[in-house]
């Protein structure tokens, strides 16, 4: 199987790396030429959870995709906002047999199957860290695990071949219910983003039970909608939907479960590990804050929201956490702990 990864960053990038250590046909398409340069020219340097390794690997950009022609399999894995021209991008050099794989959380995977058609379109859910942390430099944060499924739950050859060659970097796992399966993870994004208001490590900022129930009402508010929609939320390993579904002020001690669990899992190979992690926080604190580039929070919102509007709901309390982080991204508001009180004021109002 030929693989091209659309996105050389700390998803598709590490991905692509250990499946060419492995023996497979990767061609990585990156927009950004000073990365492509270094790719082509000095391989890949990783560093972080997996030690150091430098990997020969090959690079082009999208000007150079008809020389990629006739595309076999395909791996989105590009920041939610740059989703739709990729693919379109993509079109004129893919066949009907095309497999497009997205990488990506939520609404993504319906951006894909709206262009391509869901017989062309897997799901795959990354639940692994990593970080472009410079030209050819990406590092490897928390090692976990891959799900993929086909649109329809359907088992076929490709899907077992993909996660044959995904297992070369990280466990992966087949569903089917990979519709539920990034969902799941689209609603956890609301607590995500919500991490980007402050300029304390999330688990910190996390303590305090306020803090907890403001994630817990936007949580909320994303499930509804794709409870609406009928889609079939799972648990995984660090988040439980289930806690979340609770409205009242007595929920606190379950949303515990991500501070005593989850989050030191996710952080004991940093305090306890060799390496010095760049990349402390959430992918949304990390382009706000280390790119100095905005962040998904926009291509998350108009996903959720036109999701919604599908289900005739509004979405007041993510729009306005959304909302705060455009000011972040404009400079128009500092990263600090107030900034959850104001949107737990916002909450209230909403009676939420």
């Amino acid at each position: 199987m030929r693989y091209t990864i659309v996105g050389a960053g700390g998803i598709g990038g590490l991905q692509g790396a250990w499946m060419t250590r492995a023996g497979c046909d990767i061609t990585f398409v990156e927009r950004w030429q000073e990365h492509v340069d270094a790719l082509n020219e000095n391989g890949v340097y990783v560093d972080g959870s997996r030690g150091e390794h430098r990997i020969p690997v090959k690079a082009v950009t999208p000007d150079r995709l008809p020389g990629l022609a006739p595309l076999e399999t395909v791996i989105i894995a590009v920041k939610s906002q740059d989703t739709r021209a990729a693919v379109e991008q993509l079109l004129p050099y893919s066949t009907a047999e095309t497999a497009f794989v997205s990488m990506q959380a939520g609404e993504n995977i319906h951006i894909v199957e709206e262009i391509v058609g869901a017989q062309r379109t897997i799901g795959a859910d990354p639940n692994y860290g990593g970080a472009l942390v410079d030209p050819g430099h990406l590092e490897a944060g928390f090692p976990n695990y891959i799900w993929v499924g086909e649109m329809d739950g359907a088992y076929t050859s490709r899907l077992r071949q993909l996660q044959l060659d995904l297992m070369h970097w990280t466990p992966t796992y087949v569903t089917d219910n990979i519709k539920g399966v990034v969902w799941t993870k689209f609603v956890y994004a609301s607590q995500i983003l919500l991490s980007a208001l402050t300029d304390r490590p999330s688990g910190e900022a996390m303590q305090k039970t306020k803090h907890r129930l403001v994630a817990g009402a936007l949580v909320n508010e994303a499930i509804q909608v794709a409870d609406a929609l009928g889609l079939n939320l799972v648990g995984f390993d660090f988040f439980d939907p289930e806690p979340y579904r609770r409205r009242d002020s007595g929920n606190s001690d379950a949303l515990l479960f991500w501070l005593e669990y989850a989050w030191p899992r996710h952080e004991v190979f940093r305090a306890n590990g060799f390496h010095k992690y760049v990349k402390t926080g959430s992918g949304i604190r990390w382009d706000i804050a280390h790119r100095k580039r905005g962040s998904e929070s926009t291509a998350f919102m108009k996903s959720l929201m036109r999701s919604a509007q599908q289900a005739g709901m509004e979405m007041p309390l993510n729009r306005a956490l959304v909302d705060m982080i455009h000011e972040i991204e404009s400079g128009e508001r500092p990263l600090k702990d107030e900034n959850f009180d104001e949107l737990a004021d916002a909450i209230r109002q909403h009676g939420a």
